[in-house]
């Protein structure tokens, strides 16, 4: 009987995360413009990049927004180059723990 529960709660699991996964990538055409916004208008804002930066490291984790974090990333290493290190420091952890 507990199989059972544990069958059906693990199941209830994976189609959380399949729901969350589709989420992701259902927001990334939005990040992506966010990403073209702020190196096309030339922001500086650290606040609005390193948000950003943050949202795209909980994406990495499940291979989501890859591309889109290096490009950003890159960016903000031409405004602070020892913040976009540290960035680049936490998504190689992440990238190693997968």
């Amino acid at each position: 009987m507990e199989d059972k529960k544990d069958s059906s709660e693990f199941k209830s699991l994976v189609k959380q995360v399949q729901k969350l996964e589709k989420q992701m990538k259902d927001n990334l055409p939005e990040i992506r413009e966010s990403i073209d916004n702020i190196i096309k208008g030339k922001i500086t804002s650290i606040q609005i990049i390193e948000k950003t930066l943050d949202v795209l490291l909980n994406y990495v984790q499940i291979g989501i927004g890859v591309e889109e974090f290096n490009r950003l990333n890159r960016y903000y290493f031409t405004i602070n180059s020892e913040n976009s290190k540290q960035y680049e420091n936490y998504y190689k952890e992440i990238i190693e723990e997968r």
